[in-house]
């Protein structure tokens, strides 16, 4: 089973079809040249020189020319058309998945073929009429057999182009309600509420449907925030550089809350006395330097918290309160 998925997933290089396409095309413009060259005369006489040993095959080969052109064709033809269609599965590979791609390499396959059967028919002298006649009768194959496909294939560039709906949405569409996992050309696939199922929709459904797309939450302003206090080290000599760290986020969703202004007080009896202050980074963490001095008019001790004012988007907090000795 595993060897015939990989099989079936194989991807064509796109370099070497394309240069299996370019040596077919000469290849089949050299044939058609040569058997142009050596059958293309009306009368023996006219046959040049170099060719008049081989008049007698000329001339029994001669009748048979349309049919050797026409196989020619039909022959170098079919393997540029098989490698077209490989060219494009393996570019439409790179962006969607196998059966997909391997949908339109079919349909380009079909077509190529309709167009060589509506060539061929035209090198019999067969009229302009008739030779359409053919392209359009496999034109009409084509269309009937891969209308129900196409219309999906053609709704899901639209869904990709236009993007009505991201990824992590959570939309309803044909009475199924979850979270848009991926966009495909062939499906939407959604991921049930409740993470046990995985939906897919047609492309050609959601199209023609109506969507509801369930809005995010609007968080409340200001948005609550915590601050997180690092405890200093409990005793330390006067003179000494301390480093208080901590961090910011919002309460809620603690999500970091990066280049707010954190102040350190150190709290008083009287009065709160600002001793520093810093800036938080991009993961919400701060890192504010102080040299230890006794500013305690009573005693020998500092008691230091951390202070955010808040902003625009943000409330006020401040951390909990903590006791140092400054020693001598």
């Amino acid at each position: 089973m595993k060897s015939i998925t990989k099989a079936s997933e194989k991807k064509p290089s796109l370099h070497r079809s394309s240069i299996k396409t370019i040596i077919y095309l000469i290849a089949l413009a050299v044939f058609l040249l040569v058997t142009t060259f050596v059958f293309g005369w009306t009368t023996v006489e006219d046959v040049p020189p170099v060719l008049q040993p081989y008049s007698n095959i000329i001339a029994w080969v001669y009748p048979y020319v349309d049919y050797i052109q026409a196989g020619l064709i039909l022959l170098f033809g079919y393997m540029t058309v098989k490698n077209i269609s490989e060219m494009v599965y393996a570019h439409m590979r790179r962006r969607t998945d196998h059966p997909t791609a391997a949908t339109l390499r079919t349909i380009t396959r079909i077509s190529g073929i309709a167009f060589l059967l509506s060539l061929a028919t035209s090198i019999f002298n067969v009229n302009l009429a008739a030779a359409l006649t053919v392209g359009s009768f496999g034109g009409l194959v084509v269309g009937f057999a891969t209308q129900t496909i196409l219309s999906h294939v053609i709704a899901g560039i639209f869904l990709l182009l236009t993007r009505p709906f991201t990824f992590g949405d959570i939309i309803t569409v044909s009475g199924q309600t979850g979270k848009v996992k991926e966009i495909k050309m062939m499906h939407l696939i959604l991921e049930s509420e409740d993470d046990a199922k995985e939906i897919l929709i047609p492309s050609g459904t959601v199209v023609t449907q109506i969507i509801q797309r369930k809005k995010p939450p609007v968080a409340a302003k200001p948005i609550k925030t915590l601050l997180t206090f690092h405890p200093p080290p409990c005793s330390v000599p006067a003179g000494s550089t301390i480093t208080f760290t901590g961090k910011l986020v919002e309460a809620k969703s603690n999500a970091p809350i990066a280049g707010a202004i954190i102040t350190i007080f150190d709290s008083d009896v009287e009065r709160d006395d600002h001793i520093a202050s810093g800036i938080s980074k991009s993961d919400g963490c701060f890192t504010i330097e102080w040299v230890a001095t006794n500013v305690d008019r009573w005693g020998r001790t500092a008691e230091p918290y951390a202070k955010f004012e808040g902003d625009e988007e943000h409330s006020a907090s401040e951390s909990k309160r903590c006791t140092i000795e400054i020693t001598r």
